[in-house]
């Protein structure tokens, strides 16, 4: 499956999707100083208790990644305010990520709502697009199963074909091919013509 980053900089794509997301944003990179305790992809309940147990307070925004030439994304999260008033990380990362890129927002809060992710592709290439639509399609799908914090139940027979469509497209991406390529299937088809057109008509 593919794998997303810290970018490296904040080049016109990175500004691009910050000017999306906070239009007028500024991002910052902050250190991963990891809580004790703390879970990754639990940053608003990790900062939450680090708030009670420290003071200072939950800040929310946008975690910026980066899939390198294809796309990227800003994911709804939070950071720990220090009373002091600095910006701190203390979730860790999935892929041992030393450093973010982090965007305030303060007209976003956390209410358990699911929030997708921003994405923005690097090319116009149908099999990146089909990746982002069918990323969002699970993300609704999720949505409509219930709050994160309770027991949500997420039906296999929607989430699974979705799953699987996703993974595929993630390993033609990461394989380096696009539309015009033969598709990754075996057909001899190119993927615009193959899973491409199929895809098309099941996203319409």
């Amino acid at each position: 499956m593919y794998t997303t980053t810290t970018p490296v900089r904040i080049d016109t794509p990175v500004r691009r999707l910050i000017d999306t997301i906070t239009p007028g944003g500024h991002a910052r990179y902050l250190r991963v100083q990891p809580e004790p305790g703390a879970t990754v992809n639990g940053c608003f309940s990790n900062v939450q208790a680090k708030a009670t147990r420290d003071g200072g307070r939950r800040l929310c925004g946008w975690q910026l990644w980066e899939w390198p030439g294809v796309l990227v994304e800003a994911e709804f999260h939070a950071v720990w305010l220090s009373p002091a008033g600095e910006m701190v990380e203390i979730t860790p990362k999935p892929h041992g990520e030393s450093t973010i890129l982090f965007v305030p927002d303060a007209r976003r809060a956390y209410r358990g709502e699911v929030v997708d992710n921003v994405r923005i592709a690097l090319h116009e290439d149908q099999l990146v697009q089909h990746f982002i639509r069918v990323s969002r399609a699970i993300v609704q799908v999720i949505a409509r199963s219930g709050p994160p914090a309770g027991q949500v139940r997420i039906p296999a027979e929607q989430i699974a074909p979705l799953r699987r469509v996703q993974q595929f497209l993630g390993h033609a991406i990461d394989a380096q091919l696009r539309e015009h390529d033969p598709c990754l299937c075996g057909s001899g088809l190119r993927y615009r013509q193959c899973h491409g057109h199929e895809l098309e008509l099941a996203l319409a």
